[in-house]
């Protein structure tokens, strides 16, 4: 759900993307801002003589500012992805910080670098912009560097909380794997961000703090979360994704009715369909004349019913992530979970498209196999 939003603009092919959350507290953010700007300014004796812009501007600035400093501090973890060799899908701006996502898990050693390299950049700006508070600028605007430095240095220390879902979960969990292994510490990690949540929520109750309870539900929701997709990925593991994909694949046009597609795909008891262009009907997909991926949750989006007459290629999804019949199903979920995909496409050793895997196929193959007992051999 926090990968959903408008792509505003890509820095080095990474769509960045804004969440509806922060667009509706971006007023409450200002309003909190201009509150620090005032108490900022009169820490340091600033008359209110010297300050020619009402603090609910100021607030705005710095909240503008401030999440200007969240998406650096994404990009910090992004451009370490990439020099790595993982691809960072999108990241998304949202109403408590930012999410970057990848398409593959990296190693935990790794891992805890990426994690790291958030806070360090938040730690460089809340220098930076300490520094430009002691030059001879008019009083109000280092007052206003001043209130950025010290959101950044907070962002910092926040992140490096060692807990999921923070970057100090990460880190701990990086520096614990080799010792305990992956899966018990993303369970260290995990269990220490719940209880974390719990304090959180708790101080928030007895404070009256709304903004502390969001974090609290966030905080726990990001650390099930992490704990849930681990004990998924033990299930997963070693499982070929021949295994788990759907072969019930239809095909369709992108100038085809969006209504008359679905309509086709439930006749036909079909899980999605492949957009291909004219020389695309032929037996075994080339990938090359595949256009796109259409579910049914792709066809069931309300804006398509509004329009009678929307074709499958205003629904379809371009950015599909690939897979082969052999690799470890686990891949299925990282990309399905990690990035915004809702659909990841299986080739065969001949590289032709042969099924397709979605979440409700991994939920399925999950069920089954934990009712199970595991995997089958």
């Amino acid at each position: 759900m926090f990968d959903r939003g408008w792509t505003i603009f890509r820095i080095r092919g990474i769509p960045v993307k804004l969440h509806i959350t922060l667009v509706l507290f971006l007023p409450y953010v200002a309003f909190v801002t201009s509150t620090q700007f005032r108490v900022i300014a009169e820490a340091v004796g600033l008359p209110r003589s010297e300050v020619h812009l009402p603090p609910l501007v100021w607030g705005t600035i710095l909240a503008v500012g401030l999440f200007v400093s969240i998406l650096l501090h994404e990009l910090a973890h992004s451009f370490v992805a990439l020099s790595n060799g993982v691809r960072v899908r999108s990241i998304t701006l949202m109403m408590l910080g930012g999410v970057s996502r990848m398409e593959r898990d990296v190693k935990p050693e790794r891992e805890a670098w990426m994690a790291f390299a958030g806070p360090l950049s938040s730690f460089g700006i809340a220098l930076g912009c300490w520094l430009f508070s002691l030059l001879p600028l008019p009083a109000e605007v280092r007052v206003a560097f001043l209130a950025l430095a010290l959101a950044n240095a907070v962002l910092g220390a926040f992140n490096l909380l060692p807990a999921f879902p923070m970057d100090g979960g990460r880190v701990l969990r990086g520096l614990l794997s080799s010792r305990l292994g992956i899966r018990r510490a993303t369970r260290v990690a995990a269990t220490i961000g719940k209880g974390m949540a719990v304090l959180f929520g708790l101080l928030g109750l007895l404070s009256f703090n709304i903004l502390l309870v969001l974090i609290a539900v966030f905080v726990y929701m990001g650390a099930a979360g992490e704990q849930g997709r681990s004990q998924f990925r033990q299930v997963l593991e070693g499982l070929p994704v021949a295994e788990v994909m759907t072969s019930r694949l239809g095909e369709a046009h992108a100038d085809e009715r969006a209504g008359e597609v679905a309509r086709r795909l439930f006749r036909q008891n079909l899980a999605g369909a492949l957009v291909v262009d004219g020389d695309g009907e032929h037996d075994g997909h080339d990938p090359d004349h595949v256009l796109g991926v259409v579910t049914a949750w792709d066809l069931a989006r309300p804006e398509l019913h509004r329009a009678p007459d929307a074709t499958v290629g205003k629904a379809m999804r371009t950015d599909v992530p690939r897979v082969h019949t052999r690799d470890d199903a686990a891949a299925t979920l990282d990309a399905l979970v990690g990035g915004d995909a809702e659909a990841v496409l299986v080739l065969d050793e001949g590289e032709h498209v042969v099924g397709l895997v979605t979440p409700a196929d991994l939920q399925r193959a999950i069920t089954l196999l934990g009712a199970a007992g595991g995997r089958a051999r």
